[in-house]
């Protein structure tokens, strides 16, 4: 439904409704994908550490050698995360502007 039929209240309470399901639906898979990305967190900067510690060179080499053997650790389950997160704050967006529009309608 788009903001161009949320022209009653009715409406508007059905969108939020919608909107409160979707979040709540949302809840397990955004809380799994969460734990995967933080328990790769960790392997990733143990792997940074390691990689670090082993290379030879200056700072910025030895940098640079830990990011190169580091950064494919945890790319899909950072992905996922990330993406799940910007899904509930388009919503979330979504029911805070359902809540004005339901105001405005007290108002006139």
């Amino acid at each position: 439904m788009s903001t161009a039929t949320l022209s009653t209240p009715q409406q508007i309470m059905e969108r939020l409704e919608q909107i409160e399901q979707d979040l709540a639906d949302r809840q397990l898979e955004l809380e799994e994908a969460a734990l995967a990305w933080f328990r790769k967190k960790r392997d990733r900067e143990r792997d940074w550490a390691v990689a670090f510690a082993s290379a030879e060179g200056t700072d910025a080499k030895r940098k640079a050698h830990a990011i190169r053997e580091s950064c494919h650790v945890g790319a899909e389950e950072e992905g996922r995360w990330e993406g799940l997160r910007a899904v509930v704050r388009v919503l979330e967006t979504r029911a805070t502007i359902g809540q004005s529009l339901l105001r405005s309608h007290g108002r006139a």
